[in-house]
């Protein structure tokens, strides 16, 4: 089974990877690009991050960034657990 979900995060490439760490936990990455893989047993994680540039709002320059998440092998609970994680820990980039 395979699951998709795309996020908005007010942040550049740079400061999401310095957050992916505690993002995704104990888990093994790699970082191949701008695509991470999340190695979770049988199951993994693949986010697609496709810096957007910049979002003016008035006087404000936003850097935006997508993260296309594909969760392959996880069940609805398991699924629910890993977005919770990992939204817990980019919540301060402005997702």
């Amino acid at each position: 089974m395979s699951f998709t979900q795309t996020h908005e995060v007010q942040t550049t490439l740079a400061e999401y990877m310095r957050e992916l760490p505690k993002a995704v936990g104990h888990l093994d990455f790699e970082v191949a690009g701008n695509e991470v893989t999340v190695t979770d047993g049988d199951r993994k994680v693949v986010i697609d991050l496709i810096y957007e540039g910049n979002r003016h709002l008035g006087s404000l320059d936003l850097p935006m960034t997508r993260a296309d998440f594909e969760l392959i092998g996880y069940n609805q609970e398991g699924i629910a657990a890993f977005m919770e994680r990992f939204n817990l820990h980019t919540q301060r980039l402005g997702g």
